[in-house]
């Protein structure tokens, strides 16, 4: 018998696909967009947009007015409005789709702003940088006619589909860990390289700040935290971490962008998952690879898995491994401004919906505030309702 909070659940899902379905363009209508920043991220998703079919790009918006000019001429076949204020663009008549990809911190406000607006949203990750700031959005889409799209990525590549949909249908059979890391490493910068641009500068300043960006667990790992996620099917009930900023000299975590931390995340579901992430991993050191990478433990042996590829390895190593993917569920390519699109004329929810999308950002947020406080913190802690 299903309990009451799902049957609310049900009858609020429902009110809300139908709403949606009265305000989604009809199959093949023209979806017209506005992009709230359009530097280095938000120039991409106006690239990807320009590349659909049946879409207008209307509005473009950067405060930085050479950001914005080089935005207006890439979409010039297009005739968008030029605006400056980003408050703007939620009175414009015009407008079915907002992509935001401002600054971190900036997200919640916009996002939660622009659905209240009757906007379809596309919103880079994370959603929000505090557990306040993701609430607030979770707010304004429990009451909107329409939904958001999180920029988790990962969830359209066609390798972590497949390979976690065999995981899902029981190819570990019960699954007990995760393992993954995102280490990479660098050479010693080059000597006379050009100056960074005022745009670029204005970027690195924001991004190592850890009261704009989050902090790196929060404003980059969050892609590799949700997709842990994603294979653990379920959410983080505790997390325990430490990290820095090692290098130059080490410096402790809270005050600058940190590079490098681990931090076990215990699961609803019992699971638990070991994720690491440093930046000064030696190229040479193979035995350790350096990259992205999840290793999925369960009872019948272990999935290895990339973005580009996954193996299964059998518990007692009577096979070989096997190549999961399918040739056309290989390499690291996503759509998921295609399937945005899409699920606006369908009527649907996206599969990288504002769920996703609050449980990654509060995943991440609960890893980082147990690294700062120096002991396990819990998901209650956060007092979000997800």
């Amino acid at each position: 018998m299903s309990s009451p909070n799902n049957r609310r659940s049900f009858v609020l899902g429902m009110a809300a696909a139908t709403a949606s379905a009265e305000l989604a363009p009809a199959q093949g209508q023209e979806i017209r967009t506005a992009h709230i920043g359009v530097g280095s991220r938000g120039g991409g998703l106006l690239k990807l947009t320009l590349a659909e079919q049946n879409t207008r790009v209307a509005a473009i918006c950067d405060i930085d007015p050479t950001t914005r000019d080089q935005a207006m001429s890439a979409a010039s076949r297009h005739a968008p409005k030029s605006v400056s204020s980003w408050q703007a663009v939620l009175d414009l008549k015009d407008v079915d789709a907002v992509f935001v990809a401002t600054p971190c911190y900036l997200h919640a406000e916009m996002a939660a702003a622009c659905l209240e607006a009757g906007k379809y949203v596309y919103c880079e990750k994370p959603l929000g940088i505090t557990p306040e700031q993701v609430d607030k959005v979770l707010r304004a889409s429990r009451r909107a006619k329409t939904f958001l799209q999180i920029g988790q990525q990962l969830r359209y590549f066609p390798s972590l589909r497949e390979s976690i949909r065999q995981i899902h249908e029981g190819l570990l059979g019960k699954t007990y860990i995760i393992k993954a890391h995102r280490h990479y490493g660098g050479a010693r910068p080059a000597a006379g390289r050009p100056e960074l641009s005022p745009q670029a500068k204005t970027r690195a300043a924001w991004y190592a700040d850890v009261k704009y960006s989050g902090d790196l667990i929060v404003e980059n790992a969050v892609h590799n935290i949700d997709a842990c996620n994603w294979i653990a099917n379920s959410k983080p009930v505790s997390a325990y971490g430490h990290g820095k900023k090692y290098f130059p000299q080490p410096i402790p975590a809270g005050t600058v962008m940190m590079d490098g931390f681990s931090v076990e995340y215990i699961y609803e579901n019992d699971m638990h998952c070991d994720y690491s992430q440093m930046s000064f991993h030696p190229r040479h050191l193979k035995v350790l690879p350096s990259g992205m990478w999840y290793t999925v433990f369960g009872e019948k042996g272990s999935v290895y898995m990339t973005h580009g590829e996954a193996h299964f390895y059998d518990l007692h190593g009577e096979t070989e491994a096997r190549d999961m993917l399918h040739a056309a569920a290989k390499g690291e390519h996503e759509d998921a401004v295609t399937q945005f699109f899409a699920d606006i004329r369908a009527k649907r929810q996206p599969f990288a919906d504002i769920r996703a999308g609050a449980i990654a950002a509060l995943t991440a947020i609960m890893g980082r505030e147990a690294i700062y406080k120096r002991r396990s913190v819990t998901w209650q802690e956060l007092g979000v309702e997800v």
